[in-house]
């Protein structure tokens, strides 16, 4: 038997679609073993869709009341549609899905005769909707220690086949910038292997491919039975060169896992979609926005591009049809300046330096009064004299200075600032330590000065944050480095004890609640004045500054302290790219692009005190303003041609005419259109792009079919 073809002949036969059923029984259902044709089934409108967002296929009965039980037919069957040719291998699968809802409507139509109608239909989605209902990612699939032979011991060895669910641990792929992933996959027995995530230290990075392969594994996928993704590293497409990309920072943390892989493919430029095949399995097909060529698909060309014709004025159609050609019966086309963007800004997070800087006593000198009574024995207490004493609050130095005492004067001694804001400055009213801390003495002026020399920053507020610097085994930060002087400056010392960073300034505050216990660690006294001889410690050096009328901010005081830790400032990565002579706009459009997870300044100065030690620090690249800019001027390439896209209604149902697959799919794009030799292109990095098929409408009633097109612009730009 000859198969019918008549895409070359004006003569054209309508193409007749059948839909086909199989009953479901029980909850989750289990299936027919084979297809049975719907009787009295229209097919209304196929909607083919894109990437997360499942396809929908409308069918009516028409010779059926809106009462009347639709062949024994129930929500959750499933529902194909396909072409009508006598061979299993020409047939096209236009939809396979799932029974949704029951549509039911009706009108008498008293106002006008002839308008009464009634009308029963059904809506099915496709497989997507399915995985999307029921398949969710949370959590981590990690290796507990019982998932290990010799756990901890020098032959550990992770078990195949073997893990644990942490419920408790959110689903980000290199969180932070660090590797999460095992250096060994789980074995899912019978199905595949994938990876699973890992303690950063011991791990490996995700690459796009691999994030993809977990988030579609059996491990998440709780619509197997009907949709079985046995190996998703299988999936047409997934083996592109691109999905070796690493990327940080993809949070999938409580979203289906349709709109997990949405999140990856976005952050590749790529998409995906769902194609029905002939043995009546679905696959998810992934492919590259923008990356139409050809006109033959094939496993290389998995998206194509096509030319459609519409006739010149006065042109005969008979040449087009007999050459194939795909006539348009009606386009709506944009070519828009409107959204072009040629001038992209780019912000990268705050500047950020690990400084090393002394700071003021943040309190009055006239609210400390050392107590030299009973010739100095009421100076201080250590912690056993304290608990001897029935009424400690009777002594000055529990009273004010103790946390305890009843008076407690909780700034007194414990609280230094930075004075980045200038609040112990004269200038202030209250107190007088100096001028405020100039950052431009610990800051390189390329970074802190403009190029007159005005300083880039203004008396704000800050907050002390953990080094740069990395501890050499766990390279975790050091975190923020608290050190005393009691010559000062002359010699610095970490001292033990409770202390911790501001919250509301720059500056720290000692904790701990006997000041004497922060103990010269030399074991010095002190020499000369009223306290001569006595033990060197925190307290009593503090004791010897005030009752010698030393001034803080002359240099006079022997009490230091100083601080090592980052500083966030007011400047802030700020790059832009102009429009090249490629841009579709006389104007200059921009956009402000926030990529402080990618882009910052980071720098260990040379006054850290860490300067010089072998210890290393997460400092940004030299190079990093050289990649940001790189990134700008891909996005401005991708973004300054005007805008393409359109709707285009074909005269006529192109559905492979016998070939067993559509003439289109998504993800392909409109070349030119024929007749009017009007091409279809945009400006993009020195190449060209075209109007990209993001959902197909068949029309079968009125033989027709819809082809909706965006430009590429809108295709996420990934480095």
């Amino acid at each position: 038997m000859e198969l019918r073809n008549d895409s070359t002949s004006l003569s054209r036969n309508a193409q007749q679609l059948v839909v086909e059923y199989r009953h479901g029984h029980g909850s989750p259902p289990s299936y027919d073993p084979a297809w049975q044709p719907l009787f009295g089934a229209k097919v209304d409108r196929i909607e083919i869709n894109l990437a997360n967002r499942p396809s929908v296929a409308t069918i009516w009965f028409p010779e059926s009341r809106w009462q009347e039980t639709l062949s024994g037919i129930l929500w959750g069957d499933m529902i194909r549609i396909r072409t009508d040719q006598p061979k299993a291998i020409n047939r096209t699968i236009l939809f396979s899905g799932f029974l949704t809802s029951f549509l039911s409507d009706f009108c008498g139509g008293t106002a006008e005769k002839g308008t009464g109608f009634e009308r029963t239909a059904i809506t099915c989605m496709d497989y997507r909707w399915l995985l999307g209902a029921t398949s969710f990612v949370y959590g981590q699939v990690v290796r507990g220690p019982d998932d290990y032979t010799g756990y901890g011991t020098a032959e550990q060895s992770p078990k195949a086949d073997s893990s644990i669910f942490a419920s408790g641990k959110r689903c980000i792929f290199n969180f932070d910038g660090k590797p999460n992933k095992a250096p060994t996959d789980l074995v899912l027995t019978g199905k595949c292997s994938t990876p699973i995530f890992a303690n950063p230290k011991v791990a490996q990075y995700w690459t796009a491919r691999e994030m993809m392969r977990y988030v579609l594994s059996p491990l998440y996928n709780l619509a197997y039975s009907y949709w079985p993704i046995s190996d998703p590293a299988l999936l047409l497409g997934l083996s592109h060169a691109d999905w070796d990309s690493t990327l940080n920072n993809i949070c999938v943390e409580g979203l289906s896992v349709l709109d997990a892989a949405a999140v990856i493919c976005k952050h590749l430029g790529w998409s995906f979609r769902e194609d029905p095949y002939n043995n009546g399995i679905s696959a998810l097909t992934f492919f590259k926005a923008g990356s139409a060529s050809g006109h033959v698909r094939d496993d290389d060309n998995i998206t194509i591009l096509h030319s459609l014709h519409a006739p010149a004025v006065g042109e005969l159609i008979n040449t087009a049809v007999a050459e194939g050609r795909k006539i348009l019966w009606a386009m709506n086309l944009a070519e828009d300046i409107a959204p072009v963007i040629n001038q992209p800004v780019g912000l990268g997070i705050p500047d950020r330096f690990e400084i090393t800087a002394e700071l003021v006593p943040a309190w009055l000198d006239s609210e400390l009064v050392p107590d030299t009574s009973n010739n100095n024995a009421n100076l201080y207490f250590d912690d056993g004299d304290l608990e001897k004493e029935d009424n400690p609050n009777q002594y000055t130095f529990y009273k004010y200075y103790h946390p305890r005492g009843s008076e407690f004067r909780r700034h007194v001694g414990r609280r230094w600032a930075l004075n980045e804001s200038g609040t112990y400055s004269p200038a202030n009213g209250t107190y007088d330590r100096g001028l405020p801390f100039d950052f431009a003495t610990v800051i390189a002026s390329q970074y802190i000065k403009d190029d007159y020399g005005k300083r880039l920053f203004a008396p704000y507020n800050r907050q002390l944050l953990p080094c740069l610097t990395v501890e050499k085994d766990t390279l975790n930060s050091v975190g923020i480095k608290v050190e005393f002087s009691f010559d000062a400056g002359a010699t610095w010392q970490v001292i033990p004890g409770e202390i911790e960073p501001l919250r509301d300034e720059c500056g720290a505050y000692i904790i701990a609640a006997n000041l004497s216990a922060l103990r010269d660690q030399s074991l010095g006294v002190i020499t000369g004045g009223t306290l001569a001889g006595i033990d060197l410690n925190y307290w009593t050096s503090i004791c010897d500054d005030k009752l010698n009328a030393r001034s803080f901010k002359d240099g006079q005081w022997k009490t230091r302290m100083r601080v090592t830790a980052v500083i966030q400032m007011d400047q802030r990565l700020h790059r832009f790219q102009t429009p090249s002579v490629a841009s579709g706009s006389p104007f200059h459009h921009s956009q402000l692009y926030d990529f402080s997870e990618k882009y910052g300044l980071a720098k260990r100065t040379d006054s850290s005190v860490f300067r010089d030690t072998t210890l290393i620090a997460y400092e940004s690249p030299d190079r990093i303003t050289d990649w940001f800019d790189k990134h700008l001027q891909t996005v401005r390439d991708a973004n300054e041609g005007m805008s393409v896209a359109g709707q285009f209604t074909l005269e006529r149902l192109w559905l492979g005419d016998g070939a067993g697959v559509p003439a289109f799919y998504l993800g392909d794009c409109i070349e030119n259109i024929t007749g009017r030799n009007y091409p279809l292109s945009a400006a993009m990095n020195g190449g060209n792009v075209y109007p990209e098929i993001i959902q197909i409408i068949y029309l079968p009633d009125k033989q027709m079919m819809k082809l909706i097109t965006r430009d590429l612009r809108y295709a996420e730009v990934h480095l």
